[in-house]
């Protein structure tokens, strides 16, 4: 991913959290409580898939990118569609920190290091929510 990708997305994610009303100045783990009562479908695949699709996600096996749902629709099951948010996790390691902490660094832009957390945050909680054994066994219809 670009610096200019990750700063966008950076501030794309600020916007969303704006949106929904969510404050960055707030604890990290209360803005993440917050985030998941709010955030629509919409905004979660466009920052999921953002992140993906800039950080050029693909599969080992077959070279397919993570760009969309039919994507992933083709290559994961209820069974492991977990590892697709592990995967974003590397992304946001991978192409968001290392920018976030250079900004910091070479400009002093510190409001990046509430960005991160909040972005692990909301990956890490999404991941536990996939993996909890009751939210597999629900049937939504879909």
């Amino acid at each position: 991913m670009s610096a200019f990708d990750a700063i966008h997305f950076n501030l794309r994610v600020a916007e969303i959290l704006a949106k929904h009303g969510i404050s960055q100045v707030e604890s990290i783990l209360s803005m993440s409580s917050k985030i998941f009562g709010v955030l629509n479908r919409e905004d979660h695949d466009e920052l999921l898939f953002t992140l993906l699709a800039k950080s050029r996600a693909q599969l080992v096996d077959n070279g397919e990118f993570l760009d969309s749902w039919d994507a992933v629709n083709t290559n994961f099951t209820a069974a492991n569609i977990a590892d697709v948010y592990l995967v974003a996790l590397e992304c946001l390691k991978l192409s968001i920190l290392p920018v976030t902490a250079g900004l910091k660094k070479n400009i002093g832009l510190d409001t990046a290091g509430t960005m991160q957390g909040a972005m692990r945050q909301l990956f890490s909680a999404l991941l536990k929510t996939l993996t909890e054994p009751s939210a597999q066994n629900l049937s939504s219809g879909e």
